[in-house]
C-alpha cells in the first residue's frame, strides 16, 4: 500500500484527496512532486498498478491548479475531464495486460483452412448490388490523443525552462495525457519537474536528449 508523508498529513493517496475535498487540508499546503515522487517511489514495475494509481495522481494534480474545478459539485457517478481520460487509460492497460495473461496460456493450433474461391459476379450484377449504398456517409472516428503522441508533441515544446501551465494543450483531457506522459519521462530521467513553493507554478526541464518515443526509452 502507497504511503505517503507531508508536512501535516500522513495516509494513502486516497485519504490525501478526501482531505483535500472535505478541506482538511488547503490545496496550497500540498507539494505536488513531493507526492508525485514518493508515489512513484513505492509503485512496483507491474503494468496494472501503475495504471491504477494515475487516476487518483491526476485527481490531485486537478485539486492543485484549479481547486475551484475539483470542488465544484457534480452528478454522482461524474468525473472531472482528466481524471475521466486517465481512468480511460488505466481501463486500457487493465484490458490489454489481462489479454496477453490469456494469450500466453493458449495452446498453439493449426491454422484453418483457406476459404474456397468466392463466387464471381458480373459486373452488371455488381452495380445493382452496390446501388443502395451510393448515398452512404462514413462515419470516421476521431483520432485518440494517447501517451505517444503526447510524447511527440511536448518534445517539440520543451525548449529549456517551461511553465506546464503554458503548455498549448486543447483540453483538461490532453493536459492530462501529457502529465501522465511527463511523469513517465521523469521517471526515465529524460525530464525534471521541479516549483520553486508549493503552489508555486510547475516547472519541466530537458535533462537528456528527447529523440525517440518511451516505449523504446523503456
Amino acid at each position: 500500500m502507497i504511503r505517503l508523508e507531508l508536512p501535516g498529513f500522513s495516509g494513502t493517496p486516497l485519504e490525501l484527496k478526501e482531505a483535500l475535498r472535505r478541506g482538511r487540508l488547503s490545496p496550497r499546503a500540498v507539494p505536488l512532486l513531493l507526492v508525485v515522487d514518493q508515489a512513484l517511489a513505492q509503485v512496483p514495475e507491474d503494468l496494472r498498478q501503475r495504471s491504477e494509481l494515475l487516476p487518483i495522481l491526476a485527481e490531485l494534480l486537478l485539486l492543485k491548479l484549479s481547486p475551484e474545478k475539483a470542488l465544484t459539485p457534480r452528478e454522482e457517478g461524474e468525473e472531472a475531464p482528466l481524471v475521466q481520460v486517465l481512468l480511460d487509460l488505466s481501463e486500457t492497460v487493465a484490458f490489454l495486460e489481462e489479454r496477453l495473461k490469456k494469450r500466453s496460456r493458449l495452446v498453439p493450433v493449426s491454422p484453418p483452412p483457406l476459404p474456397k474461391p468466392a463466387l464471381r459476379l458480373p459486373p452488371r450484377a455488381l452495380v445493382e448490388a452496390a446501388r443502395p449504398f451510393r448515398k452512404a456517409v462514413l462515419a470516421v472516428s476521431r483520432e485518440r490523443f494517447g501517451l505517444l503522441e503526447a510524447w511527440e508533441r511536448l518534445k517539440g515544446l520543451l525548449r529549456g525552462r517551461v511553465a506546464f501551465q503554458g503548455l498549448p494543450f486543447a483540453s483538461w483531457g490532453e493536459r492530462g495525457v501529457a502529465f501522465a506522459a511527463l511523469l513517465e519521462a521523469a521517471r526515465l530521467g529524460r525530464v525534471r519537474l521541479y516549483q520553486e513553493a508549493p503552489f508555486a507554478p510547475l516547472y519541466v526541464e530537458a535533462e537528456a536528449p528527447l529523440e525517440g518515443d518511451l516505449e523504446r526509452t523503456a
